[in-house]
């Protein structure tokens, strides 16, 4: 490949940079991180449901 030439990667590189400068005028910047949801869960006898670390740890509590 002589100097004049451009490889697949580097036509992708200037496709990604021409696609985010289009998106940057266009008003499409970064947008807000939208916080993820924290959704509680009960059961129906009114626990709530424990994570794995806990389990194990109430578990070796009861039978040590």
């Amino acid at each position: 490949m002589s100097g004049g030439e451009t490889s697949g990667v580097d036509l992708a590189r200037v496709a990604l940079r021409a696609a985010m400068e289009a998106t940057r005028k266009n008003g499409g910047g970064q947008k807000t991180k939208r916080k993820p949801r924290t959704v509680t869960t009960v059961r129906r006898d009114g626990r709530k449901p424990m994570g794995l670390g806990a389990a194990i740890g109430a578990l070796v509590t009861e039978r040590a």
